[in-house]
C-alpha cells in the first residue's frame, strides 16, 4: 500500500478494480484509496486501506466498479459548447467559415461564461480533472 500520512481520511473508497497508472499499470481487484483534504493518502488493498483509516468520515463501497485517475482533455474549445449540432452536416470549411466563426463573432461575455460553464460540467461528468483549452495570446 502507499500511503503518505497516518491521519484520518476525509473519504475512503473501497471494494474497487482501482486503475493505478503505477509504472507496472497495476490494477487493484479489490483496491481502495483514501482521501485527506483534496490528497490521495493512500492506494492499495481494501482491507489495507480500510485498516490504515479506520476512522474515516466516511466509507464508500464501490461494488466492484472501476476506479480511475481522472483524465486529461488536451483539446477543448470550451466556447462552442452551446454550439453542438449547428453544423454537423457540412464540410470544414463551411463549418468554420458560414457557422462557428460567425457565431462565435457574435457571443457576449455571458454567452461565454454559459459556454465554458456548461463544458466544464460536462467534464468532470465524464471524468476529466484537467483541460487545455488551446488559447493563445496572438488569436
Amino acid at each position: 500500500m502507499t500511503q503518505v500520512a497516518a491521519v484520518s481520511a476525509d473519504i475512503v473508497l473501497h471494494n474497487a478494480f482501482v486503475v493505478t497508472m503505477d509504472g507496472a499499470l497495476t490494477v487493484l481487484r479489490d483496491g481502495a484509496i483514501a482521501v485527506v483534504g483534496d490528497r490521495i493518502a493512500a492506494v492499495g488493498p481494501s482491507a489495507d486501506v480500510l485498516g490504515a483509516f479506520p476512522g474515516a468520515a466516511q466509507t464508500l463501497n464501490l461494488g466492484g466498479r472501476i476506479l480511475l485517475p481522472g483524465f486529461v482533455n488536451t483539446h477543448v474549445h470550451t466556447s462552442q459548447q452551446l454550439a453542438r449540432g449547428i453544423a454537423d452536416d457540412v464540410d470544414l470549411m463551411t463549418w468554420l467559415h458560414g457557422r462557428i466563426w460567425p457565431y462565435e463573432s457574435h457571443m457576449t461575455e455571458e454567452d461565454s461564461y454559459a459556454s465554458t460553464l456548461l463544458c466544464g460540467i460536462e467534464l468532470i461528468r465524464s471524468g476529466v480533472s484537467q483541460l487545455s483549452t488551446g488559447i493563445s495570446s496572438t488569436v
